[in-house]
């Protein structure tokens, strides 16, 4: 434990940014060694004190060093961003624009009436037997459902909240309610 502290000591007297003198080197050993010795206890049996006990002492030869941050590079800026592209504002999207979306052919999936889907008369294009199709409330209450084979019609009332497609193929937008 000593050695290491001394060790620990010289390493840190060499690191600072001056050379100590020799005496300064041989004076922190010696005081050192001085505050890390053992303290016998007087008891009827022979102890041993795990610990060295420590009594603190200045330096005053020590010389701490600054360190100064250099960075390693230094960042340059480039415009490479693209001009920004305008969001389409819906209000001023047409009527027609907006009906065309709604009456886009669906494939399988959940689609919001009158956000997603037109309500009115659908036409599936399928031939799968396993076709499902079914609208529900606001509250999931079933309105209607068909299970079977694909290519018939689905009547998709405008009360209706959700429309659900699965296996039918593609639905085609027929008339409107």
């Amino acid at each position: 434990m000593r050695r290491l502290l001394i060790v620990a000591i010289l390493f840190f007297i060499t690191a600072c940014s001056t050379k100590p003198s020799e005496s300064a080197i041989q004076t922190a050993i010696a005081q050192t060694k001085a505050l890390w010795t053992s303290i016998p206890t007087n008891t009827a049996y022979p102890t041993h004190t795990p610990n060295n006990t420590f009594t603190p002492w200045v330096v005053t030869e020590l010389v701490i060093p600054t360190f100064t941050v250099t960075p390693l590079f230094t960042p340059t800026i480039t415009d490479t961003a693209l001009p920004p592209t305008e969001t389409p504002n819906l209000t001023q999207t047409s009527e027609a624009q907006v009906l065309a979306l709604l009456r886009s052919d669906k494939g399988n999936g959940f689609y919001l009436v009158g956000v997603d889907i037109e309500p009115g008369v659908w036409r599936s294009t399928g031939t799968a037997e396993d076709c499902y199709w079914e609208t529900t409330t606001k509250t999931g209450d079933l309105i209607q459902n068909h299970f079977g084979m694909s290519g018939g019609t689905a009547y998709i009332p405008a009360s209706a909240f959700q429309v659900r497609f699965e296996d039918c193929g593609m639905w085609v937008f027929i008339s409107p309610p």
